[in-house]
């Protein structure tokens, strides 16, 4: 099944309206981005790529800390909102137009490369992960979300919000392009990146309330981080360093 990467082109200032056809980012988000930080702890001078960064939702939190940000997404559209509202709060974000298969910066330019939303949409997982690989320095940190391959992922983020509850346009996601933990960490290990932890993110709500609850009040109840990584899940690798007299 073909996946519509193309609406995000679409989206515009929705992008920031929490209230808007993306409020579900708005309401993820918070717990995403205090995990990446914890996990890449004090941001002052790091510099930090995020793939996939669309209206520049969560690099603004991290040049919010301090880092110095870079943003890289193929949808050029979603990238001027993101330098526009940027330039509005006085934050100096650098982004540019690139899919994550080829990332247009030298060797081991960066301290972290974050990654939320972005590897169940690309064309080729393992290219991605041998630019990240190629672009974090030695023990530099990849620190990801993506979306595990099981029938609940299936039910939760294709057929209930796509077919029941319209939440998404169809298309939005692609099962078959969804990940298991296993084999993204197998993917890693062959470019040099050890996982050090997964922890599975799920919804406070159970499924059916929560998709209730947003049809109300464009309020899905809120994410938590725990064990069941039955449909979504963060976690974190490193970089292996340069052998000593290499």
């Amino acid at each position: 099944m073909p996946i519509d990467n193309e609406w995000y082109h679409e989206l515009g200032d929705a992008w920031w309206d929490p209230e808007g056809v993306i409020a579900p980012l708005h309401e993820i988000n918070p717990t995403r981005v205090a995990y990446f930080c914890d996990v890449l702890g004090d941001l002052a001078g790091k510099r930090i790529l995020e793939l996939g960064c669309g209206g520049g939702l969560m690099a603004e939190e991290y040049a919010r800390r301090g880092a110095t940000v870079t943003g890289i997404d193929r949808s050029v559209p979603s990238l001027r909102v993101a330098r526009s509202h940027a330039s509005e709060g006085g934050l100096s974000i650098r982004y540019a137009g690139s899919v994550a298969e080829r990332l247009p910066f030298p060797d081991a330019a960066f301290d972290a490369v974050v990654s939320a939303d972005v590897l169940e949409h690309v064309e080729s997982v393992e290219q991605v992960i041998a630019e990240v690989a190629r672009v974090l320095r030695p023990d530099g940190r990849f620190v990801y979300d993506t979306v595990n391959r099981t029938w609940k992922s299936r039910l939760l983020l294709v057929w209930l919000p796509e077919r029941v509850f319209k939440i998404a346009p169809q298309h939005t996601h692609d099962y078959q392009r969804f990940i298991k933990p296993g084999e993204l960490h197998s993917i890693l290990a062959t470019h040099g990146l050890t996982n050090c932890e997964t922890r599975g993110l799920a919804l406070k709500r159970n499924p059916v309330a929560a998709g209730i609850s947003y049809a109300r009040t464009r309020r899905l109840g809120g994410f938590v981080l725990g064990d069941d990584t039955a449909m979504s899940y963060v976690g974190y690798a490193v970089k292996s360093p340069i052998p000593a007299g290499a």
